[in-house]
């Protein structure tokens, strides 16, 4: 029907006049040459169809046929406001289920669903019989009139039963995307009935049980795609989560490698597993899982994570490259660049750390774990008045954040300046937590201050592990066991600051040697 037109004219056209052409003719002719490309560049989708449809269109401006057909070509390329010029070649009156079938689309695509809905009625009272035309009507009610697509679909499946399983399918996965689940299930149901075989309409009432928290009946439909061979490895992670749930770890563990086997990124299995291996102290395996996720390169917490397990496997340099580049890459988040600026501080590049967190402070005046970074930061680098100006903005916003209260203490002890000032503050943050840093801050004060006695005291009270581990405060042992004339005791801990890289430590061995 479309090229019927142009079929006539080609017909005409063959035939030989003796006769010259009249101006007018002459016209018709070229009208129809330029008609006739461009119904060559539609029917072989040439790139320049719509621009030849448009100058056909110069030549015949009333034609509602050509606008028709560039409304639909301006459509089909996902551009309806090229299709706004023509829009009005709808007549009332004259135009033909196709006609309106192409008006419909376009009030659709224009977010008018009224007026879509409203042509392609119109549409199909004209033409009943035209499946195409019913299908994009369903298309456009499924969004608008849910219930009336489904009514429409119900007919449909009466009229074709062949079809019927499929278009029940349809039905359920209509009403699963408005979230009328009970309706939903119901139809699904209807497919499966007529058809027990259909693997992707199992899968979808399977998601909607799990949506209703039907595990029961949803794990039974999981287990049946295995039994048919049909498990996908989003049933495998389905069923995983639902052992995951009722904590049976290792058959959860089953389920989710069989996922991963099927799809090696799956995201469920990926995390899953990654956190399994986390618990059981397999950190390697750990991190291995997550990259093998498949939105690793876009996922800026699981990037964050792996740095984190890096660290924790001892591998500070690969910590701080994955570190490094999720910065790199989500320049706007501020939680990798809160993260990336503690890298950069335990990196003692205390500088780059500053201007990292300096914009987030601005950004984030209340959030305190932020500012305290930052007043470490600027502490590195001996910028001791802005660093006390952050600490007493914290301490006015949270008069007990102890970590502030400490920093304060320990820096002022560092310099060995208002000793008196660092007491007070080390004693309030102790009355908040016996945090090991804490103690240490305190032995410190009492060493600066020359009471190596009551050092001695304080510093006992510290676990071993935390002065085998701790290159710093083993320092501090090593400086207060010497101050109280303990020199072998000195020096062991001494030793193990300077093994642990502690510089100052290793000056102080040659002093004593």
């Amino acid at each position: 029907m479309k090229y019927g037109l142009s079929v006539c004219l080609l017909v005409i056209s063959l035939q030989v006049f003796s006769l010259p052409l009249s101006q007018e003719a002459r016209q018709e002719a070229a009208l129809f040459n330029n008609f006739l490309k461009a119904a060559y560049a539609q029917r072989h989708a040439d790139k320049d169809r719509f621009t030849l449809l448009r100058n056909v269109l110069e030549q015949a401006p009333q034609s509602a046929y050509l606008k028709q057909q560039l409304v639909a070509e301006a459509l089909a390329a996902n551009a309806p406001e090229l299709a706004d010029p023509y829009a009005d070649f709808i007549n009332e009156e004259t135009a033909d289920a196709q006609a309106w079938a192409v008006y419909g689309a376009y009030q659709w695509q224009k977010n008018n669903d009224a007026k879509a809905v409203e042509a392609y009625e119109k549409a199909l009272a004209l033409d009943p019989d035209d499946e195409l035309i019913l299908y994009q009507y369903i298309t456009v009610l499924a969004d608008s009139n849910p219930q009336k697509a489904a009514q429409e679909l119900e007919e449909l499946a009466r009229v074709h039963p062949v079809g019927a399983p499929v278009i029940y399918g349809e039905i359920g996965r209509l009403y699963a995307y408005h979230q009328d689940y009970p309706a939903s299930l119901k139809a699904l149901s209807k497919s499966l009935e007529l058809n027990p075989d259909d693997g992707a309409v199992r899968q979808l009432r399977a998601g909607v049980y799990e949506k209703t928290n039907q595990y029961f009946l949803m794990l039974h439909d999981l287990e049946e795609l295995d039994k048919r061979g049909q498990a996908t490895a989003q049933s495998y992670a389905q069923m995983g989560a639902v052992f995951v749930m009722v904590k049976d770890l290792p058959k959860a563990k089953t389920y989710f490698l069989k996922a991963k086997e099927l799809d090696n990124g799956n995201l469920a299995a990926g995390f899953f597993l990654s956190a399994l291996a986390e618990q059981q102290g397999d950190y390697t395996r750990a991190i291995s899982y997550l990259k093998e996720t498949a939105d690793y390169a876009q996922s800026p917490a699981k990037q964050v994570q792996v740095s984190y397990l890096q660290r924790k496997i001892n591998q500070p340099k690969e910590s701080f490259k994955t570190i490094s580049n999720a910065y790199k890459q989500f320049a706007g988040n501020d939680e990798v660049a809160y993260l990336y600026a503690v890298a950069l501080y335990e990196e003692q590049n205390y500088r780059a750390s500053a201007r990292v967190l300096a914009p987030l402070v601005d950004k984030h005046p209340s959030h305190q774990d932020i500012r305290l970074q930052y007043a470490f930061a600027l502490e590195g680098q001996k910028k001791y008045a802005q660093m006390e100006e952050q600490l007493r903005t914290l301490l006015e916003q949270n008069p007990q954040n102890a970590a502030a209260l400490n920093l304060y203490a320990y820096s002022l002890a560092l310099r060995g300046v208002r000793l008196d000032e660092a007491q007070q503050y080390v004693a309030r943050a102790l009355a908040i937590a016996q945090d090991a840093s804490f103690i240490d801050t305190q032995a410190w004060i009492f060493y600066k201050q020359g009471n190596n006695a009551q050092a001695l005291d304080v510093l006992r009270a510290l676990p071993e592990e935390i002065l085998q581990t701790s290159p710093e405060i083993a320092y501090h042992a090593g400086m207060i066991y010497a101050a109280n004339g303990q020199t072998e005791q000195a020096k062991k801990y001494l030793q193990l600051a300077a093994d642990g890289g502690w510089k100052d430590a290793q000056k102080a061995l040659k002093k004593m040697k």
